[in-house]
């Protein structure tokens, strides 16, 4: 199949690390993609030297026409079967396109927004139950023209070498007898990070080894700084490690003793499947799409959002019980390896462009 996908993101999130893998396994595969990805991008630098996939930059502007007369020209040319888009920009960018080359657009759903864009795609894959039914209630898109497809990973990733975890808390300076507990996730409102410092206090007084480490952009700094101070103001600053953005996430996770995500909202979140594909022991607010992640019961402790003495109560449990920790860390890999990898569900990714693909060229010869 010729495919182009189209990804909007500058930086690396799990929108963007979806359409980086899945880019990656349609062309390992022998399907020709095209990615359209804004200049300078991040998703654009990891598949320059992809040989087998062609990149196109640009900044997504749909006025003045230029860029759109220029990517609908490689579509032309390429004879690209089926646009693929990823995220807000992209998704508009690509329904224009549409209209214009009249080659079908399907849309990758990882937010619960409202956006009159939904209509106009020729198709939507949501990357989780729970995102199939908000846009089938909030943007009103029937359930025909919908198919969910989970998120997924790379699962050989996170195959580190045995040294890692010392190797990496060394660097840290945390001692292999500290307990280490660590959240990926950029600094938003959110992805919660403030119910965790608040649970800490009680933490550090059943293990006052306990050190949480914080990994990820600052995307709000009015809320990192909220954090910050909050942490001030409970005493618990010493036992905390501000990471910023790490590009070595394997590497992290293989050093912790328990991985968090006390998120408020989440459509399916990446960063829980790495977490599980690394096989940490996660605790994780049960919102959104996150208990789809939980495909074999017992793979993740789920928890109320909002909730630090809930957060608390499942962190002190996981620490304070290394058989505990080991069970989930093997039932964690398990379920990846089981239900979540690029490997198993890009082919369910190829058979929805592929039928919206073959639905177009169906209503083309009809119409002719």
């Amino acid at each position: 199949m010729k495919v182009m996908e189209i990804v909007s993101g500058i930086d690396v999130n799990g929108a963007i690390m979806h359409a980086l893998l899945l880019t990656k396994e349609m062309a390992r595969n022998g399907h020709q993609v095209t990615m359209v990805c804004r200049r300078g991008s991040w998703i654009g630098r990891e598949l320059a030297a992809t040989s087998n996939v062609k990149v196109h930059e640009c900044n997504l502007n749909r006025w003045p026409l230029t860029e759109l007369n220029e990517v609908a020209r490689i579509i032309r040319t390429e004879q690209i079967e089926i646009i693929h888009t990823h995220m807000t920009r992209a998704h508009n960018f690509g329904v224009f396109l549409s209209h214009l080359t009249h080659v079908p657009c399907v849309a990758t759903a990882q937010s619960h927004k409202i956006h009159p864009h939904w209509q106009f795609a020729s198709h939507i894959i949501a990357v989780s139950g729970v995102t199939r039914r908000y846009h089938q209630t909030h943007n009103l898109i029937p359930r025909r023209k919908m198919d969910m497809v989970y998120n997924f990973v790379d699962s050989s990733r996170f195959n580190v070498p045995v040294d890692t975890r010392e190797e990496v808390r060394a660097e840290l300076n945390v001692t292999s007898n500290q307990r280490l507990v660590g959240v990926i996730s950029d600094f938003l409102p959110r992805k919660g990070q403030l119910y965790l410092v608040r649970a800490l206090p009680d933490i550090v007084k059943f293990a006052p080894d306990t050190i949480v480490a914080f990994a990820g952009h600052v995307r709000k700094p009015d809320y990192y700084e909220r954090v910050r101070h909050e942490a001030v103001r409970l005493g618990v600053m010493d036992h905390i490690l501000w990471l910023g953005y790490r590009s070595d996430v394997p590497r992290l996770l293989a050093a912790l003793d328990v991985y968090v995500l006390p998120s408020l909202d989440e459509m399916f979140p990446v960063a829980v499947l790495e977490a599980m594909a690394a096989g940490c022991a996660c605790v994780a607010s049960a919102v959104g799409g996150t208990p789809e992640c939980n495909a074999e019961p017992g793979s993740l402790v789920l928890v109320p959002p909002a909730d630090p003495e809930a957060l608390k109560t499942a962190i002190i449990n996981m620490l304070g019980d290394e058989e505990k920790r080991l069970t989930l860390r093997a039932a964690a890999r398990n379920t990846i390896e089981n239900h979540f990898t690029v490997e198993r569900l890009t082919p369910a990714i190829l058979d929805v462009l592929a039928r919206v693909a073959q639905s177009k060229r169906r209503h083309v010869r009809e119409g002719a």
